[in-house]
């Protein structure tokens, strides 16, 4: 499962020019399909080809990534049916490295310096780790979802707590055997919380989905902590003594979809609510001279498109045109994807990049400060 970690890994990497390949490309799900992989990688390769002002000289993808790719391809290409996966090759730099995504991302190959991480983030953003609790009023089962796969960690049943088969007395004592059962579920539940609280301080902030009976829900809810409260993502009613683990994963992929056009949508409407005081921008040019005093705090960048610009290759301004920065054109060297240089950027000044299906303006940025 990829992580901002390996992402921050990867932008660490740099090639002494554009020699360095990314490449996403949708695995085909039939196996028969593999025999045209090649041929339509070939035709990634070609759309990664740059050349023009700034560009020297001519980029291609050199034959040694090429064999690379299709090394990698020939390899595990049957292991990754049916998803894309991110393969980065730069033979000067010895590297050759393949990640299988967790979602289904765009096509694309890119040529540069560094690997080009857009889509990574997308994924990460789209397609997150996450914990599904399913709870009754004895027991509950921690599931742990990541690139697909989920895993298990039953927890305790809570102490002292009947079964359901148990009748007790009539009348009052009736009612004390019962506020008793009562009591112990509440036990039960703020025991629960404790241990998945227990469970994301060693895993990471990840997004919460609870499961079980109509009544349960609301009883862990109650119980949670304020941090875990702010990660709770959503819920699903059914049995839990009829689920299995699949059937889990099938109906907490629903809640974390929902959830994350809920964020998106959540996001735009915060961002165009804001007050008109010159902290935030749209456009491409607003936000380039933004970054370039290092003034964003929140990017919002579409998912998709490839923007050509420069970069100074002594201040890293960042531009349209290649000659705006005080260093003159004949610094300035063409990069692939000027949105990539923004979301780079934003992340290097220790803000915060999110992917919107339609963002203000193409692009948009909210400022620390307003720009003179």
């Amino acid at each position: 499962m990829i992580s901002r970690a390996e992402v921050d890994k990867l932008l660490e990497v740099r090639a002494p020019g554009p020699s360095l390949l990314s490449l996403y490309v949708q695995m085909p799900l039939d196996p028969a399909g593999l025999r045209g992989l090649a041929a339509h990688v070939g035709e990634l390769f070609a759309l990664a080809a740059r050349d023009g002002p700034g560009v020297r000289p001519a980029v291609r993808v050199g034959a040694a990534e090429a064999g690379a790719v299709r090394g990698l391809l020939a390899s595990h290409a049957r292991d990754w049916l049916g998803r894309t996966v991110a393969i980065f090759a730069c033979d000067e730099l010895g590297l050759a490295e393949a990640i299988p995504l967790p979602c289904q991302l765009q096509e694309r190959a890119v040529l540069a310096t560094r690997p080009h991480v857009r889509p990574l983030l997308l994924a990460i953003q789209r397609c997150p780790a996450y914990r599904v609790a399913v709870v009754d009023r004895r027991h509950t089962w921690l599931f742990s979802i990541a690139d697909g796969q989920i895993s298990t960690a039953a927890l305790p049943l809570a102490e002292g707590m009947r079964s359901h088969g148990f009748s007790g007395w009539y009348g009052l004592q009736a009612h004390r055997v019962n506020e008793r059962i009562i009591q112990l579920a509440r036990h039960h539940y703020r025991d629960t919380a404790a241990l998945i609280g227990q469970a994301f301080r060693a895993g990471g902030a990840e997004p919460l989905v609870i499961g079980g009976h109509q009544d349960t829900i609301p009883q862990l809810l109650a119980v949670l902590p304020p941090g875990l409260r702010d990660q709770f993502a959503g819920s699903f009613v059914a049995d839990p003594h009829t689920l299995t683990p699949a059937k889990v994963r099938d109906l907490a992929s629903g809640v974390i979809q929902d959830w994350r056009t809920g964020h998106d949508q959540r996001i735009a409407a915060e961002f165009l609510g804001e007050p008109p005081d010159g902290r935030t921008v749209t456009g491409l040019s607003a936000c380039l001279a933004a970054a370039n005093r290092h003034a964003i705090q929140l990017l919002l960048v579409p998912a998709g498109g490839l923007v050509p610009g420069y970069a100074c290759q002594r201040c890293g301004a960042l531009s349209s045109t290649g000659d705006s920065c005080p260093h003159g054109a004949a610094e300035s060297l063409a990069v692939p994807d000027l949105i990539e240089e923004l979301a780079v950027a934003t992340l290097g000044d220790r803000g915060q990049v999110e992917t919107l299906p339609d963002p203000p303006g193409g692009i948009a940025a909210r400022l620390r400060y307003p720009l003179a």
